[in-house]
């Protein structure tokens, strides 16, 4: 049975966390990163109804093709996880040949893979002085290690979502976790 999915064109990129840790607002950028360097994006958000302190989830899928299939994801190809709580949850859904990123600050997990990217988000983000930008972080390693969208598309995504107070800071946590990674 075909599930309608194209799995040349299309990644699918889950990002992870708790209320509050701006999961939900790394994903609309990188959605619109995708736009802009012309692929076709589709993202979709999960979070309880309390919303600060509970997992959240955000899903992205990312396709070169005119279309995207049914914007579910059952196994994720990428994920993007920012605490330990959402990353217990979710990893079980997460292929097991995908790029796994984890905020190594907040979540333990002894996985020596090529595929596994430990990324002190929260120690870097305390250096920007802002613990809010970890998600940035984590994105910005993303981004380097997949080539899934451009760093130009980033920024500029930022540039049109986040307040201008926030721009340059969010645009330098981009930078710090693109240059974390060799």
């Amino acid at each position: 049975m075909h599930s309608g999915k194209n799995e040349e064109s299309e990644t699918s990129i889950r990002f992870c966390g708790l209320g509050g840790m701006g999961v939900i607002l790394v994903s609309v950028i990188l959605g619109k990163a995708a736009i802009y360097d012309k692929k076709n994006a589709i993202q979709t958000q999960s979070y309880g109804a309390e919303q600060r302190g509970t997992k959240v989830r955000s899903d992205v899928i990312i396709s070169k093709s005119d279309m995207i299939s049914y914007p579910v994801i059952d196994k994720a190809d990428i994920l993007v996880a920012i605490s330990q709580e959402a990353f217990d949850f979710y990893y079980p859904n997460t292929k097991k040949d995908g790029f796994i990123f984890i905020n190594s600050d907040l979540i333990q997990f002894d996985d020596d893979r090529k595929n596994v990217f430990k990324i002190p988000a929260s120690k870097i983000a305390k250096e920007l002085e802002n613990e809010k930008v970890a998600n940035m972080i984590m994105l910005g390693a993303l981004i380097k290690v997949t080539n899934i969208v451009s760093k130009d598309a980033i920024i500029r995504s930022i540039s049109d979502t986040v307040s201008e107070k926030y721009k340059d800071l969010n645009i330098k946590a981009i930078e710090k976790g693109f240059n974390i990674i060799n």
